[in-house]
């Protein structure tokens, strides 16, 4: 055993007195801190809850000692509440729950629960649509208009929503195609409910059925399973009517110490799936954190919070932004109002002098002389006018990303534009958002001053959605545009609409994890690599137009990034270009053969590009606005 002498005790006692209160203040893991209080979701009422999840506290306080947990039961309603105020540390709840609270930035999930399956544990499960199994008069999800349906509640993924997805699918409408609608607060309940005659039709979510088959309270042959969906997941174990979803988050709540979180994390990962605690929950341990975008998908397709209305900018929010933008569109707008006015009066004297010239021949000499100072007086308003115009041009042009910007992001790029007009309708767009960057090509209706406004106004709409939106995929925020375009073209009468829109394609590029995700309306991407050339389409709608019922739904196309690979956005005044002999459009096959020859960097390769459009076009004249983008990724990977 160690001696100590009395000099080396006593600075041993300094050293302690002088840390102590430091350990005691700083360390989260200070046994007089307190309880830290779990929040669950309790489906099934709080005594179960408290006996599910009792043995997971305890076995945490095993792990992290001297730390003590507690676990708090919350109803649907209440969870939401704990956690905006942070009156809990981590959370426990199913996905739709806790797939709203992670929208709004509440709650991080670090470890998803996995359940008992054969021949693995399962990280997934669904929905249950069932009925008892005498009814003869149901058989399939289409019988089940008219019934009585039952369900747990309608926060409930697994006891509801999931259900709901596929019976909406079927063209069922729950809220009139049903007899009566009732949620009740447990998924046995549910099941009694259905058992006892009290309701025709019920979901449950999956496992839960076995678990009372288990439990002795039920029997399988007591219930008929609708809408069996094991054809397709055969690997999934239990009864299953609905697609699958994540398994229950343990999510870290706002605020929630980072280091605490990752020990919690690790601890549960630890958890053997024969522990107590594991089989408590019915679970079989847990696993790293799911993705859970196909909840949101399900939320969405649904309407339901957080995705129950499409945000729009209001007016204060887009003067706020873009006071500049709007400031140049009324000067421009008033300029050429003046302009347009003077002109027309320049025409009517112009008019009267020709008039007084063909009245007679003697006053030839002095009538010359007035036409020439009303032609001095006509070119001088149209250079004013093109002057106007030509300022315009530079307020279009400020919207427009800066070399810096395109630079740091692209490792080589072109860009051709061609307007019909001074200004056109044809522009780009470009905006970084944390480790992804957004590029795109649009057109907007129209040529001349009437385009440029469009530009002007989409550059905004798009901005907004982005920044309101940074983690979306392309296809999502082009349908958030048009939804917004409608809204901002309508007139005060709902009869009357402006008949503008516009067709884009957009990419979302994240060269961190070597991705590409691709979205357009009207509009194509177009592949160049080693392998050829590769013509990704767009879908066949166009964004803004006033709606003749159809849902704009826009598709996303995703891919790898390649060292080797360019990426080309164009408008249709490309494939438009008349040329040739007889005038043809150029087409996209044209125009595909042109970059098959060109091999040069983008960079040297867009006057070479320039050149063979122009040589191409000959003595034919341009029919609509023209745009080409070309670019690679700066800090792409090297595998396709």
């Amino acid at each position: 055993m160690l001696k100590l002498s009395g000099y080396q005790y006593f600075l041993l006692v300094v050293v302690f007195l002088i840390l102590a209160p430091l350990v005691s203040a700083s360390s989260p893991e200070n046994g007089d801190m307190g309880p830290i209080l779990i929040g669950v979701l309790a489906n099934r009422g709080d005594a179960i809850a408290y006996e599910e999840w009792g043995p997971t506290a305890e076995y945490l306080q095993k792990k992290l000692p001297p730390l003590r947990f507690e676990i708090i039961p919350y109803s649907f309603d209440e969870i939401e509440n704990a956690t905006k105020k942070h009156d809990i540390s981590f959370v426990a709840a199913n996905p739709s729950v806790y797939s709203y609270l992670e929208y709004y930035g509440l709650a991080q999930r670090i470890v998803n629960l996995q359940v008992p399956g054969d021949p693995e544990p399962q990280s997934v499960f669904g929905g249950v649509i069932f009925t008892r199994s005498d009814r003869d008069d149901i058989s399939d999800i289409a019988d089940i208009r008219g019934k009585r349906f039952v369900a747990v509640d309608q926060s409930s993924l697994g006891g509801w929503q999931a259900a709901w997805k596929e019976i909406k699918e079927a063209g069922i409408d729950p809220l009139n195609d049903f007899s009566s609608l009732s949620f009740l607060r447990t998924h046995d309940e549910t099941v009694f409910a259905v058992l006892n005659n009290t309701a025709d039709v019920g979901t449950i979510r999956s496992s839960q059925i076995e678990r009372m088959v288990k439990e002795g309270k039920i029997s399988f042959d007591q219930l008929k399973v609708l809408n069996d969906m094991h054809e397709t997941y055969p690997w999934y174990p239990s009864l299953l009517s609905t697609s699958l979803y994540p398994e229950w988050p343990f999510a870290a709540v706002l605020d929630t110490d980072s280091e605490l979180s990752k020990k919690v994390a690790i601890a549960l990962l630890e958890m053997d799936e024969e522990d107590p605690a594991a089989h408590a929950i019915h679970g079989a341990g847990w696993t790293i954190a799911q993705d859970h975008t196909t909840v949101h998908e399900l939320l969405r397709s649904l309407n339901l919070p957080p995705y129950d209305q499409v945000e729009k900018p209001t007016i204060q929010e887009i003067v706020r932004h873009y006071w500049q933008t709007i400031l140049g569109i009324v000067i421009t707008v008033i300029v050429l109002s003046f302009l347009l006015v003077y002109t027309w009066k320049t025409k009517k004297d112009l008019v009267h002098a020709l008039i007084k010239v063909r009245e007679s021949e003697k006053a030839l000499l002095s009538s010359k002389k007035e036409l020439e100072q009303v032609n001095s007086q006509l070119r001088e308003s149209k250079q004013r006018i093109v002057d106007s115009i030509q300022y315009g041009l530079l307020i279009q042009q400020s919207i427009l990303p800066t070399r810096n910007e395109l630079d740091t992001y692209l490792s080589d790029y072109l860009i051709i534009s061609k307007p019909l007009d001074i200004v056109g309708g044809d522009f780009y767009f470009f905006r970084q958002e944390k480790d992804c960057f957004y590029i795109a090509v649009i057109d907007c209706t129209g040529h001349g001053v009437p385009g440029a406004f469009m530009t002007m106004m989409v550059n905004a709409l798009l901005s907004r959605i982005i920044e309101t939106n940074p983690e979306e995929n392309p296809g999502y925020i082009l349908e958030r545009l048009h939804l917004l375009v409608q809204e901002t073209l309508k007139s005060q009468s709902e009869q009357d609409y402006l008949q503008n829109g516009l067709d884009i394609a957009l990419c979302r590029v994240c060269p961190s994890v070597n991705q590409l995700i691709f979205a357009g309306a009207g509009l194509p991407l177009i592949i160049s690599s080693e392998n050829g050339i590769e013509e990704v389409l767009g879908d066949r709608m166009h964004l803004g137009f006033s709606s003749s019922g159809k849902e704009c739904v826009i598709t996303d196309h995703e891919f790898n990034l390649s060292s080797g690979c360019r990426y080309f956005m164009v408008t249709d005044g490309v494939f438009d270009l008349p040329g040739g002999e007889k005038g043809y459009g150029l087409g996209r096959k044209g125009f595909q053969n042109l970059l098959r020859v060109l091999k040069l960097p983008l960079a040297d390769q867009k006057e070479q590009l320039y050149l063979q459009l122009i040589e191409y076009q000959n003595t034919w004249s341009q029919k609509d606005d023209l745009l080409i983008f070309g670019f690679s990724v700066r800090g792409e990977g090297n595998h396709a």
